[in-house]
């Protein structure tokens, strides 16, 4: 396989580094065993390394690309291939105008990492397989109570199983990054708790900040600076709390205690519009 398809250059703006190792894009595509009844999504096809083993396998490919460049030449190189659209645009950008799939492929810039995973949480597919630098993905799959547990791992995992594959070397990619990758497998989960989205999410947000403190002392400023001093600390007085450090509470943890405030904001809410006025 050419590890220069072009003589541009890559663009650094856009984050390209350009899967080159044979074997490894044969992996990548297997492990979402792509088949005739599958529409595949692929973000950033770039030189269309992995476009050429999916359009093999599967029904219909879609790649979306940003890099004009990189769509002349992607047209071009896969010209009358009835099974493949090539879109140009941004993945996370996409709108209304996202298109449907069941499975996804990508090596994408390290750069929209966070974002990516944080849109494919909010979608409904069978399975993807993503390529990320190593460090964002020990943070991906960190358990509670390790360094690299955070508001990453839990608002990815609250919706989403995911899965290491395999470390990648840097040089599998020209450019050569600076770093190693990770092939994650990721699916979404079959039952998510139905909470208040806003409020687990400003929860996670307020109290890892503090991640070290104990989870009364935590939240009890995150109420405060919430709700008032007053009211903040009427609530806390209604929650049942567990000893335990903030970067210690499991996802689960995590959602009873934003429905416990849910449901103490909204009865105290009550409460207060309730009394007669003077």
């Amino acid at each position: 396989m050419d590890p220069h398809p072009r003589a541009y250059p890559p663009s650094k703006r856009l984050g390209q580094n350009f899967l080159i190792e044979p074997a490894i894009a044969e992996q990548l595509v297997s492990s979402i065993v792509p088949s005739s009844s599958d529409t595949v999504l692929e973000p950033g096809p770039g030189h269309g390394t992995l476009t050429r083993l999916l359009v093999r396998y599967a029904g219909r490919v879609i790649a979306i690309e940003k890099d004009p460049r990189l769509v002349d030449e992607l047209r071009e190189k896969f010209r009358g291939q009835p099974n493949l659209t090539i879109l140009k645009g941004d993945i996370l950008r996409m709108g209304q105008d996202f298109p449907w799939f069941n499975k996804l492929v990508s090596t994408p810039p390290y750069y929209i990492s966070s974002k990516l995973v944080l849109l494919l949480a909010g979608k409904k597919f069978d399975v993807a397989a993503v390529v990320f630098q190593k460090e964002f993905g020990e943070r991906l799959l960190a358990e509670p109570g390790t360094s690299d547990y955070g508001r990453l791992s839990i608002m990815a995992r609250r919706k989403l199983d995911v899965a290491k594959v395999r470390d990648i070397s840097r040089d599998a990619f020209r450019p050569r990054p600076k770093v190693d990758s990770v092939l994650l497998q990721i699916s979404p989960k079959h039952q998510v708790a139905e909470i208040d989205e806003l409020v687990f999410e400003e929860l996670v947000r307020g109290i890892f900040t503090q991640r070290r403190r104990l989870i009364k002392s935590a939240l009890a400023h995150y109420l405060r600076l919430k709700y008032g001093h007053a009211k903040g600390n009427t609530l806390l007085r209604r929650l049942s709390l567990p000893e335990a450090r903030v970067y210690q509470l499991t996802i689960d943890e995590l959602e009873n205690l934003s429905l416990e405030i849910w449901r103490a904001a909204s009865d105290e809410l009550a409460s207060t519009n309730l009394k007669p006025s003077t």
